[in-house]
């Protein structure tokens, strides 16, 4: 059966690689299904930062919504650093 993973092909991979250690925090935090302002108070920045740093991620990523960022973020996440850091769940 092929998984959500396998539909986005290791491009998605190579592309996360890209962003920022901050963009990756933001990255990391919509895949949590976090609003703006919830990720802001987090990282105690303020609403616009989060919303450049997500358009910059959804650039990056070639995405169209932060909807998309937050499911390739979770899919990431659960799929791709499992697999690296070799969890038994992967």
């Amino acid at each position: 059966m092929e998984t959500f993973q396998d539909l986005l092909g290791d491009e998605w991979s190579s592309s996360v690689e890209l962003l920022t250690p901050r963009q990756m925090d933001v990255f990391f935090l919509l895949g949590k299904g976090m609003s703006t302002k919830q990720i802001a108070i987090r990282l105690t920045v303020t609403e616009h930062t989060v919303k450049a740093h997500t358009a910059r991620i959804l650039h990056v990523l070639g995405l169209e919504s932060r909807l998309q960022a937050g499911l390739v973020a979770y899919v990431y996440q659960t799929s791709v650093l499992r697999k690296r850091h070799g969890s038994p769940n992967a």
